[in-house]
């Protein structure tokens, strides 16, 4: 809390019960610096290390940046520690286990096709669509995010980010497909979760052409 004090963090993100305070500036929250709360719980700890010593671009769209602090290892393992302990996490740096079955995959890759994640979700710059819509690159899931994280995350994002943009495809454990997987809505969560752990730039690209196919038919 010292140093996320001494170095303002909360100038620019809601953090800890305090709303950052260059957020209420924007109309457009999209365009904002993302909201901290639950990060700890959110990313895996050796990414978290790393992008705290050099931070990497996540939001392209965003014209704010995140600052290199210069921290050493000890403050960062500080830090990492303090996000982690205000999310209630056990701190682990070993990478996140995930056994994943190319049907669950397969099954995966279509229902992000069918939901159109592609649409707010795209890598590098995307000008058509508002700041509000427009969402973090998925292909670097695999080493940001921690995978129970992602599935708590698809139940219901307004649990973990009130008023988030993010649409809620599962209302009340319910499924949009139910002719997929026997119509179980942990399942298909489940599968969309394995698929976006192994989601790649190249996959990213394939997906994105094969929608605009099907919109140019």
């Amino acid at each position: 809390r010292r140093l996320v004090s001494k170095f303002n963090c909360q100038g620019c993100h809601s953090l800890d019960g305090a709303e950052g305070r260059i957020r209420k500036l924007y109309d457009d929250q999209g365009s904002a610096p993302p909201i901290l709360d639950g990060e700890g719980a959110k990313v895996q700890e050796f990414w978290l290390y790393h992008f705290i010593q050099k931070p990497s671009l996540i939001r392209p769209w965003l014209k704010i940046r995140m600052p290199t602090f210069g921290f050493d290892e000890d403050k960062t393992n500080h830090l990492v520690k303090y996000f982690h302990n205000l999310a209630e996490q056990k701190i682990s740096f070993a990478p996140a286990e995930l056994h994943a079955t190319d049907e669950s995959i397969q099954t995966g890759r279509n229902l992000f096709i069918k939901l159109k994640c592609i649409q707010c979700h795209q890598p590098g710059e995307a000008a058509s669509m508002t700041a509000s819509f427009l969402a973090p690159d998925l292909t670097l899931a695999r080493e940001r995010l921690k995978p129970d994280w992602i599935s708590e995350w698809l139940k219901d994002p307004q649990v973990l980010q009130p008023g988030t943009m993010m649409p809620g495809f599962f209302p009340e454990g319910q499924t949009p497909f139910p002719d997929v997987l026997g119509g179980d809505a942990l399942e298909q969560i489940r599968a969309i979760r394995d698929y976006l752990l192994i989601f790649t730039p190249e996959e990213a690209a394939q997906v994105k052409s094969s929608e605009s196919s099907q919109q140019g038919g």
